[in-house]
């Protein structure tokens, strides 16, 4: 009985996309076919009484699948987060690759030391006003939204005019997702920040990076509002 009524599902989703496909250009019937996959795989689980726990979306970044690796699969170009699809106001770092720079700090016969030489801004007045956190979408590192590129453009002309000043970028997340994913996007999204100063005139060799993935939150909270101030890149400074 739940063999013929497999093989009769999937005959009327196989029919559906057939019908729909004249209208539909290749990437979209590409991007039905996948989700009937998906779906289906389900299905599957389901008959064979393999049920997941429901959970209780909360806000937009909940509605995320988080539990496909427990049907053995995962699909992860399926999900795209919405606040990365309009891309009217962004810098996208993918395309360029700044020079690292000539020296590491702390580095035997570096003139630059090591990061615990560094100076938290905003413990230092005509500092604090600059360097401002650059907040980030959820799992993303375009830099995004006119108060983050006037934050990124005040910063590169104070660098411009101290050419003796260096920085650290450290990149940060929210508690979600691994440890080692998380680092990488830290990472990631120091860089472009990085790279965007560079490409505004900073010299590659006054600004470092590092990332603490979600090691150090700035907020702690399990709510929307504390992950998107925790998903950010802040500044170390160092004067030469």
């Amino acid at each position: 009985m739940k063999k013929s009524y497999l093989f009769l599902v999937l005959k009327v989703l196989c029919a559906c996309v057939l019908l729909s496909s004249c209208s539909r250009s290749k990437d979209q019937v590409w991007d039905d076919t996948k989700s009937c996959k998906r779906h289906v795989k389900r299905g599957l689980c389901s008959l064979g009484g393999k049920q997941g726990d429901s959970r209780q979306v909360r806000c937009r970044d909940d509605f995320v699948c988080q539990n496909d690796d427990y049907y053995g699969y995962a699909e992860a170009d399926d999900f795209i987060p919405l606040s990365d699809m309009d891309y009217s106001n962004d810098i996208a770092m993918a395309d360029f690759v700044a020079r690292q720079p000539k020296q590491s700090p702390g580095d035997p016969g570096s003139s630059v030391p090591g990061i615990e030489a560094f100076k938290d801004p905003s413990m230092v007045a005509q500092l604090s006003e600059v360097f401002q956190n650059v907040q980030f979408p959820y799992d993303s590192s375009l830099i995004k939204g006119q108060g983050n590129l006037e934050r990124v453009t005040k910063i590169a002309d104070y660098m411009r005019r101290k050419p003796s000043t260096y920085i650290f970028v450290e990149g940060h997340c929210d508690e979600r997702g691994a440890e080692a994913y998380n680092l990488s996007l830290g990472a990631r999204r120091a860089n472009a920040v990085r790279n965007s100063l560079i490409k505004a005139g900073v010299n590659p060799d006054n600004v470092f990076t590092i990332s603490y993935g979600k090691e150090r939150p700035l907020v702690f909270g399990h709510n929307s509002d504390a992950w998107s101030q925790n998903r950010r890149a802040e500044f170390k400074v160092y004067h030469h």
